[in-house]
């Protein structure tokens, strides 16, 4: 949960956020009101064009895969083998989307499809050597982005970011 930092503001301009001694530099678990809705705002704002900025980076590279099957690779590189109702609940989609996702990833020969060997009515997907490659091809066309545009800011700017960065990961790992 974002709070208001002791040290002041994000660098929007605006004037210094009040603390309480109590959570001041403790780690512990922030009062409501030191939640600053206009920096919640901003931190959204920020996360979502972000969000699209990266997914346009990916979709300018001519061979770049559509987001949905790009990140039903990577869970199938991250998890292993899974079944496609598997699949589907941990992508969030309904069966019948993972259905098509998956022929088209087998088609493309990014993915395998073959019997699970424990029950006879199931079929488990892998990801294949030439999914792998599609992934890290993905990452790489990214964090070049990313790089491109992080050596832009400030060394102030990039040292927040990596005192933030590990806030932000358990941001994101505590949504998913």
């Amino acid at each position: 949960m974002p709070i208001r930092p002791a040290s002041g503001p994000p660098s929007t301009g605006r004037g210094r956020y009040p603390t309480t001694a109590n959570h001041a530099g403790t780690g512990s678990a922030p009062d409501d009101e030191r939640l600053d809705p206009v920096f919640v705002a901003m931190l959204r704002t920020s996360i979502t064009r972000l969000a699209r900025s990266q997914r346009a980076e990916r979709q300018r590279d001519p061979r770049a895969l559509p987001l949905s099957l790009i990140s039903a690779l990577s869970t199938l590189q991250r998890l292993g083998p899974l079944t496609p109702t598997q699949l589907a609940h941990v992508e969030g989609v309904r069966k019948p989307s993972m259905t098509r996702a998956l022929a088209t990833l087998i088609e493309r020969g990014l993915a395998i499809k073959e019997n699970d060997e424990y029950d006879g009515r199931q079929c488990i997907v892998r990801i294949s050597d030439k999914g792998l490659t599609a992934v890290q091809e993905s990452r790489r066309v990214v964090d070049s982005w990313y790089s491109r545009r992080l050596r832009q800011l400030s060394h102030q700017d990039l040292a927040d970011l990596m005192r933030a960065g590990g806030a932000l990961a358990r941001l994101a790992s505590e949504t998913t």
